[in-house]
């Protein structure tokens, strides 16, 4: 790898931290400091903007010690590397590491010579791992050998709802799939939204790699199952309860992160809603091939219950024409709407027909297009056209080209009012989050959760679009919201240090000064004495 990895480092004392990056010379053990941290809190903030590779940290430091900050890490990053290290009395204390993702514990003071041994040991790793994941020979022949043709079509035929409901079980075994193991499932699908590295000419070869990384990934999971699709991949995962469904969204968006960062390539990930039977995971699946064209709004991992509301039956159709037109009138673009009305319409040059059979042809279209008005609340004489009325359209079109002007039209009309209201509706949750946040900054649990449950979003759908909004994250907002709020405390009442930082969210009065300071440059009291 020509880039050196990036490395952050975290102790709380400065002295320390700047001793370190002066004993090692990083370029040559194929590393960069990317940037330093006083405290575990501070560092998780930092990480979200350098996304570093290693995270080398003392375990004991104020507010948020190392240990606690790599049993996030596992949660929210577990690609990132850490590195523990601390003095002798510690070393019990960091042998409770073992579980998390620790690679290495080293001792203070910190020896230059052995800190380089170890550093070149990662870059070992970090060089495998990759190298695993570009190597295309060893990709192709992995790919013939880890998905059978039986199993990858047993696992089409079952998110196509084409695995008859006796046959799923007795398959399953046969295959050494687990995914019985569970009582809900649900589908994602993945592809890629670009291909900038010239080395991956079709994506049948970078997703081998992709689905590697995936697995890599995904042993802690529990019960799942990814296969190959001719769009992309498809994942089935098994699961006992809710919590797993949020850290299945946390591994995705990881996956998005490490290919854009190993593979040069972007990827968006549509993930369906969960059902109860397995026999049912096609719905799901359907659902997810659907999340994926929201992307364009809602960022790189896309929930469907965070975009779109609960789907009534009339809407899983299972002719392919009027699952295209739905399509496009949600998400098409212009060459997607010609496309599809051309098909259309084409058909009405090359059947010889009836009137009538013109207006029953009609009358389905209209339909199409009349589901798609009343689920997202559009006035329906948008249907219409130029035309006056619903019989207007019946006895107007006459010919393919009648219906191939009306229905473009018609079409860019939906499309685009729907792409309006979609950017609209994310501008208006933002606003609604941060009155929410305005009105609670004062209680000291407000947390992600709460505000996504107040919301009824996912964590990862809103970070994904409170950041892209306002262009900061929950927590950076959060604690913005609490200082300015303090400072006017500070300067227009007499209220001690401490009663301030309760009224502004903070328990402890020690942090509450740590984070004053940080924003402002100076203490609370130093700052009301200005």
């Amino acid at each position: 790898m020509n880039e050196p990895y990036k490395i952050l480092l975290v102790d709380d004392e400065a002295e320390v931290r700047t001793s370190i990056i002066r004993k090692i010379d990083w370029s040559v053990v194929g590393f960069q400091v990317v940037g330093d941290a006083e405290n575990g809190v501070d560092a998780l903030e930092k990480i979200e903007q350098l996304e570093p590779d290693v995270v080398l940290t003392d375990i004991r430091m104020p507010y948020m010690d190392g240990l606690e900050m790599a049993e996030r890490l596992r949660e929210i990053h577990p690609s990132i590397k850490v590195v523990l290290f601390s003095g002798f009395d510690d070393f019990e204390y960091a042998q409770k590491a073992i579980k998390l993702n620790i690679i290495e514990y080293i001792l203070k003071p910190v020896n230059a010579e052995e800190m380089m041994e170890i550093l070149l040991r990662i870059k070992g790793t970090l060089d495998e791992e990759i190298q695993r994941l570009r190597d295309l020979t060893n990709l192709q022949e992995s790919f013939r050998k880890n998905l059978p043709i039986l199993r990858e079509k047993f696992l089409s035929n079952l998110v196509k709802g084409n695995a008859g409901k006796e046959d799923i079980p007795v398959l399953m075994e046969e295959y050494g799939l687990s995914l019985l193991e569970g009582n809900r499932w649900v589908a994602a699908k993945v592809m890629a939204q670009e291909m900038d590295n010239a080395a991956w000419n079709s994506w049948n070869l970078l997703a081998v790699s992709v689905q590697r990384l995936l697995e890599d990934r995904f042993q802690d999971f529990g019960n799942y199952s990814c296969f190959q699709r001719p769009s992309g991949i498809c994942v089935i995962a098994a699961m006992e309860d809710e919590k797993e469904l949020m850290q299945l969204t946390t591994f995705f968006r990881e996956l998005c992160k490490e290919v854009k960062k190993i593979l040069n390539c972007t990827l968006i990930v549509g993930i369906g809603r969960v059902v109860e039977s397995i026999e049912n995971i096609s719905h799901s699946y359907a659902e997810a091939r659907e999340a994926v064209a929201y992307s364009r709004t809602a960022g790189e991992v896309v929930f469907i219950s965070d975009v779109e509301p609960q789907k009534d039956t009339l809407l899983h159709l299972d002719e392919k024409d009027e699952k295209e037109l739905s399509y496009v009138l949600k998400f098409g673009d212009e060459e997607m709407i010609q496309s599809c009305v051309e098909s259309i319409s084409g058909r009405m040059r090359q059947t010889k027909t009836m009137q009538s059979g013109f207006q029953a042809y009609i009358i389905d279209i209209l339909s199409v297009i009349l589901r798609v008005v009343q689920k997202n609340g559009l006035e329906e004489n948008i249907v219409f056209g130029k035309y006056a009325d619903y019989n207007g359209v019946l006895t107007g079109i006459r010919d393919s080209a009648d219906m191939q002007d009306w229905l473009c039209e018609v079409c860019f009309a939906i499309s685009g009012k729907l792409y309006r209201e979609r950017v609209g509706t994310t501008q208006t949750l933002i606003e609604k989050a941060k009155k929410y946040i305005g009105e609670n900054y004062a209680n000291s649990a407000l947390s992600l959760e709460m505000v996504c449950g107040y919301l009824h979003i996912s964590t990862a759908y809103f970070s994904t679009i409170f950041k892209k909004e306002v262009g900061e994250s929950y927590i950076s907002y959060l604690t913005a919201i609490r200082m300015e709020k303090a400072a006017e405390l500070l300067k227009e009442t007499d209220e001690k240090t401490y009663q301030i930082a309760a009224k502004v969210g903070y328990d402890e009065p020690n942090y509450f000064g740590y984070v004053f300071k940080k924003k402002f440059g100076v203490s609370p009291n130093k700052f009301r004495g200005k």
